[in-house]
């Protein structure tokens, strides 16, 4: 299988290529495909970065080619994520983001759709992904369009969750859905973990929930104060003092505002999933899909239970959740309608 970076050049798009050729995920008798843009800083950047792949990994390196044109995408797999630069470089409006990352997703769709072989599998990374699912899925397959914020939300969830238990990430199973930003959607109902099966272990998980913890907007605005007034220090203390879903949330809000971005752990855990796909294994997580009634009754872009393989999203689960987390997934679907129908009508 093929693979193409969009956005190859960039923080999060350069950590997910080191990874994929340091892990082994692309094989040598593979192809990477590094896309950048004709006249940005990729241009410059990528055949330096290719020679770089080259010295640190020679015995495993794959094929790698560049492109700077949608015209010479050519990957049955396609990471999308790239993205335009604000003019505050801190910036997570949803609505700037929409603004500036629209034409990316327009551009890579609409060459996928006339000129792909109809077979390819879309890994949306760029923000906000609910409009890159929305976009892309109006012009291929909507099962082979997948949103990867839910997706790493669930996985930090589950870490949060872990590192309180005691226990390794794999061993959690938990899943958010929604929007991925202020509306995402901790469903407790779906946490499980091994060796909590007993009375006394599902108290345990039990006791990791925090009613008493400030709302999701409250925090938000909390952190980024603290992190602007006192520093990334003080602001992931004051993370820690939340329960699993609320860190969720807001400690990757401190490593944007701090200027480190989040390319470690995304590019990780993309990667995880893709060496999923290549083996041919399913994944069983979340992600944001194009609803068409499958999930609580919901028509249009969010959050949800997926399972995905190498042919896209297998099946979305209908999956029952408590009345509250079900009120917040519907909530998160008429944000991500808002945001669509203002910038993608």
């Amino acid at each position: 299988m093929d693979i193409a970076i969009v956005g190859a050049g960039g923080t999060i798009g350069r950590q997910i290529a080191v990874t994929l050729v340091q892990e082994g995920i692309v094989p040598a008798t593979g192809r990477l495909q590094l896309v950048g843009r004709r006249g940005g800083a990729s241009e410059r950047r990528l055949p330096g970065m290719v020679s770089d792949l080259g010295d640190a990994f020679a015995e495993r390196l794959p094929e790698v080619d560049i492109a700077f044109e949608p015209e010479d995408l050519i990957a049955d797999l396609v990471i999308i994520a790239g993205a335009e630069e604000p003019g505050n470089a801190r910036s997570l409006d949803r609505g700037d983001m929409a603004r500036r990352n629209r034409p990316i997703f327009e551009r890579y769709a609409d060459q996928l759709a006339n000129h792909g072989h109809g077979e390819e599998l879309v890994l949306i990374v760029t923000n906000p992904v609910e409009l890159g699912v929305e976009i892309f899925s109006r012009r291929l397959p909507r099962q082979r369009v997948i949103g990867m914020g839910a997706y790493l939300d669930t996985m930090r969830f589950r870490r949060e969750i872990a590192s309180e238990l005691g226990v390794r990430r794999q061993d959690v199973q938990g899943l958010v859905v929604g929007e991925h930003g202020l509306a995402m959607v901790p469903c407790w109902s779906t946490v499980s973990a091994w060796g909590h099966d007993s009375e006394d272990g599902r108290e345990r998980i039990d006791r990791l929930r925090r009613p008493h913890d400030p709302a999701p907007a409250a925090a938000w605005a909390e952190i980024q104060a603290l992190t602007e007034r006192a520093g990334p220090e003080a602001a992931y203390r004051r993370c820690a003092e939340f329960g699993a879903d609320l860190r969720t949330l807001v400690k990757p809000l401190v490593t944007q505002l701090c200027g480190a971005r989040t390319p470690l752990g995304t590019g990780q855990m993309i990667a995880r999933l893709v060496q999923t796909i290549l083996d041919g294994d399913l994944a069983q997580a979340a992600a944001q899909v194009r609803l068409e009634g499958e999930f609580l009754g919901i028509t249009g872009v969010t959050g949800a239970p997926v399972v995905i393989s190498n042919r896209g999203i297998e099946r979305i689960e209908a999956l029952a959740v408590s009345p509250a987390e079900e009120a917040g997934a519907r909530a998160a679907a008429e944000r991500s309608r808002a945001l669509i129908a203002e910038h993608a009508p």
